[in-house]
């Protein structure tokens, strides 16, 4: 007698299988994604530094170009300020010499804020880029393995690809249909182990579900076993299976 249970088990793993590779394929393999996370936490870093670096250094050039045309302004009205007629004209000179002054400090004033800002962002960009370097050449290692172990990869997922429809055709349409859909309503984790419940006392043994905890029946155990029967959990309805050292 066939048992469906252990193509279902052999159904999940694949799909487990194959979407890793996918995921593989797509990004990083989970074996360099902690070095690329800190890879790519290290460059963002590093590219925010440059930008605040140009960000300063454009702020400074827009406020000296503004003291520029500031002294400009000032040479004007310091011009005109011999050729005033009435007390009246004077005055309103003075004023404009006051505030183009005032706006000429405030001008210096922020050139020398973007400046101290660039300086610092480029000196922790210095020692940043000292730091990335061990770590951009060890990524660039892995990266070209990894570019190396591509096409193996891709070959292992049509593999995959090729087992998942060789179980899909081997299980009964009523089966199939049960598993795919679970397996959608799950996420992808359409299985939970069957574990013994450890209760610190002699009696019968008894069990529980893996994944939500919940207590599962001994005649469902006994079918899983004795004939590798799609049972479902009574409480999350993933179906059920014993691992082999259980069995």
């Amino acid at each position: 007698m066939a048992r469906h249970l252990d193509t279902v088990v052999a159904l999940q793993q694949s799909l487990d299988k194959l979407r890793i590779l996918d995921e593989s394929l797509a990004g990083v393999p989970p074996e360099m994604r902690e070095l690329h996370d800190e890879y790519t936490l290290r460059k963002a870093e590093i590219d925010e530094l440059e930008a605040t670096i140009k960000e300063a250094e454009g702020e400074r050039r827009t406020a000296e170009t503004g003291t520029q045309d500031c002294e400009v302004k000032l040479k004007h009205f310091q011009d005109q300020v011999n050729r005033v007629r009435t007390q009246r004209e004077y005055s309103a000179i003075l004023q404009e010499i006051d505030t183009v002054r005032d706006e000429s400090r405030a001008l210096e004033e922020q050139a020398l804020l973007a400046m101290e800002r660039q300086e610092q962002a480029e000196t922790e960009l210095a020692e940043l880029r000292q730091q990335f370097q061990e770590l951009d050449e060890q990524y660039a290692v892995e990266a070209e393995k990894w570019e190396e172990a591509k096409p193996g990869v891709a070959q292992q997922a049509e593999s995959t690809r090729a087992l998942i429809a060789q179980l899909r055709d081997e299980l009964p349409p009523g089966n199939l249909v049960l598993f795919e859909r679970i397996y959608d309503r799950t996420d992808g984790d359409a299985l939970a182990v069957v574990l013994p419940l450890d209760r610190g006392v002699k009696g019968p043994n008894m069990w529980h579900c893996g994944a939500c905890n919940y207590n599962v029946r001994p005649q469902a155990v006994v079918e899983i076993i004795n004939h590798g029967s799609l049972m479902y959990c009574d409480s999350c309805k993933r179906l059920l299976y014993l691992e082999d050292e259980e069995e």
